[in-house]
C-alpha cells in the first residue's frame, strides 16, 4: 500500500497527519501508523474508487476526534473490583520450567568450560556471590587476570548459550 503512494499523495499524508496532531498528545508519525494499522485489520474498508489518501486522512480524523472525546471527559473512574488484579508470582508451571531451563542451562556451561579449572572456580565464585575484591582474593589472581578470566568465560558464556533460548 505504502509503495502504490505517490510522491505528492505521501507529501498530503504527511502534511494532513501534522495537521490533524497539532494540539493533541499524539505524535504525527504515530496517528499515521494507527491508520494504516485499522485500515489493514479489516474492519473498515476502502472502495477502489475512492482515494486512498482521504481514506487515511478520514481515519486519522476518527482518531483525533475519540483522542478530543476522551479530553473533554476528563479520567474515567474505574473501580478496584473492575481491575483483574494480576498476581505478582509466577505460575507453577512457569517455576518448573524456568528451574528445569535453568539447571539445563548450568549444565551445558559446565560442561563447556569444564576442562578450566580456573573458569570452573570463578564461575562457581560467581554462582555464589562473590564480587570484586572477594573474587580476587578467592581466585588468587589480580585485576588484570580477573578482567581476563572474565573475558574468556563471557566468550565461553556465550558460545554454550547460543541455540538456548529464555523461557
Amino acid at each position: 500500500m505504502l509503495d502504490a503512494l505517490t510522491e505528492p499523495d505521501w507529501r498530503r499524508l504527511l502534511r494532513s497527519s501534522h495537521y490533524l496532531a497539532q494540539g493533541h498528545r499524539i505524535l504525527a508519525a504515530d496517528l499515521r501508523q494507527e491508520a494504516f494499522v485499522r485500515s489493514l485489520d479489516g474492519r473498515r474498508r476502502c472502495r477502489r474508487s475512492y482515494d486512498i489518501v482521504n481514506f487515511l486522512i478520514g481515519i486519522m480524523r476518527s482518531l483525533t476526534s475519540q483522542e478530543r472525546e476522551a479530553d473533554r471527559d476528563g479520567p474515567r473512574e474505574v473501580g478496584i473490583d473492575m481491575l483483574s488484579m494480576a498476581s505478582a508470582a509466577p505460575s507453577p508451571e512457569q517455576v518448573g520450567h524456568d528451574a528445569l531451563h535453568y539447571r539445563r542451562t548450568i549444565a551445558a556451561v559446565f560442561e563447556t568450560i569444564g576442562s578450566d579449572p580456573k573458569l570452573v572456580a570463578l564461575l562457581n565464585a560467581v554462582l555464589d556471590g562473590a564480587k570484586g575484591t572477594d573474587l580476587r582474593t578467592r581466585l588468587k589472581v589480580d585485576a588484570k587476570g580477573l578482567a581476563s578470566l572474565r573475558k574468556q568465560l563471557k566468550r565461553k558464556l556465550a558460545g554454550a548459550a547460543v541455540n538456548r533460548s529464555v523461557p
